[in-house]
This record gives structure tokens, sequence and C-alpha cells, in this order.
């Protein structure tokens, strides 16, 4: 059957499907009753998509399974495993082996890859994780990284964020690196080196204010 005739199943057992005319299902993608479907999204190759879930515009899911009462936004997801009652997008995008448990936020321009994000943790913007393992109720401030890739030997190293952590804006985490239970990160800080449960890293220079360097003279 041709994909129109596909989506016209799919309707029938349940699945909400608001334009059949844009959405893109392959026959071998299993979908429950109560999720809906926005237009110009494509679900292919062997996903499994529970039930209650909302997938809304522009997004493209690829060999994944998604468990029940997600929102999904205008987001890329392949080869990964989404939990329950996650938030993910708008923008997002999970590569191979990304694992998300449940009641996660993961937010505009996320990307995660070969990683494991446990429960109730929140990535909201700018970040990229990758070859991570992300504890219970962390968080990843905008703009951090870890820096996963060693360059000169070409070999990657992991992140272990426990739980109960905080991670500071625009840090970087270089792997391999520990970030043990309850850490906290000041933004703008580089980790090299493990952090000790319930302790304040910073990494970052000291700012200094040279009074008058900038004045020209003859200003008032």
């Amino acid at each position: 059957m041709n994909y129109k005739e596909f989506n016209q199943k799919l309707m029938k057992e349940g699945v909400g499907i608001i334009d059949i005319n844009s959405t893109y299902i392959d026959e071998s993608v299993t979908i429950e009753k109560g999720t809906i479907i926005y237009p110009n999204t494509s679900i292919r190759g062997n996903s499994i998509i529970g039930k209650d879930n909302i997938i809304d515009m522009n997004t493209i899911i690829i060999n994944s399974k998604i468990g029940d009462n997600n929102k999904i936004i205008s987001s890329y997801i392949e080869d990964s495993v989404v939990g329950n009652n996650n938030n993910i997008g708008p923008f997002a995008h999970l590569r191979q082996n990304t694992v998300l448990n449940n009641n996660i936020t993961i937010g505009n321009f996320v990307e995660l890859k070969n990683s494991e994000v446990k429960s109730n943790t929140k990535a909201k913007h700018l970040s990229y994780l990758g070859d991570a393992i992300v504890g219970e109720r962390v968080n990843i401030g905008c703009g951090t990284i870890t820096a996963n890739m060693n360059g000169k030997i070409k070999i990657k190293n992991k992140t272990i964020i426990c739980d109960d952590s905080y991670v500071g804006a625009n840090t970087v985490l270089v792997a391999p690196v520990i970030l043990n239970r309850n850490s906290f990160i000041a933004a703008g800080s580089v980790i090299t080196k493990d952090v000790e449960e319930d302790s304040l890293a910073i990494a970052r220079s000291r700012q200094i204010n040279k009074i008058n360097y900038n004045k020209k003279e003859g200003n008032v």
C-alpha cells in the first residue's frame, strides 16, 4: 500500500494524523493509539512509537523506540531509545545510541550521541553531550560541551555526571572525567579533573578590571 493508505490504516487504529498527505510513515513502523502526528513528519525503519505522544511538525524518527506521553517538536531522532513523559525539541538531535529515561527535557539545539540520560534531568539549550552518562536530577547549563574526542590519538572518552549535579553555562567537560554526586560546576569552567561529591569546581581565570585603560585623552 502507498503511504496515504498506510496513514489511513493507522488512523483507523486510533492514531491521530493531522494531514495524511504530508506525513510519511514506513509500513514497518508500529504506532499505538492516542499518538498524534503533525504534518511534515517522517517516521522510518523499525521505529516503535508508544501511546499518547505528540509528534509535532518537521520531526524525523528513524529506527528508534519512543515510549508513552512524550512531546517531540521539530527534532531528529535516529537509532535511539526514548522513555516516557519527555519533552524533546524544538531542533534537538538524538544521534546513534542515545537513551533517555523518563521526565527529561532536551531543548532547542541540544545534540546527544552515544549517551544515556537518566530521569528528571534537563538540558534545555545549546549543548552537546557525547559519550556521556548523565544521572538523575541533573541540570545541564546552556552551552555545555563534553569534549569527548582525543584528537591526537583518535580515541573517544567517557564523561560521567552523577545524580543531583549542576553544570553551569558554557562549561567544557574534557573527558575522561567524572562529576561525582551533587557537584556544582561554575559557569565558564573547563573541567579536566574529577570533581568530588558535594564540591564546587571553578576552572577559569580570575577577572581583572584595569580602570581607565580604555579612556581616551581629552574625553570628559
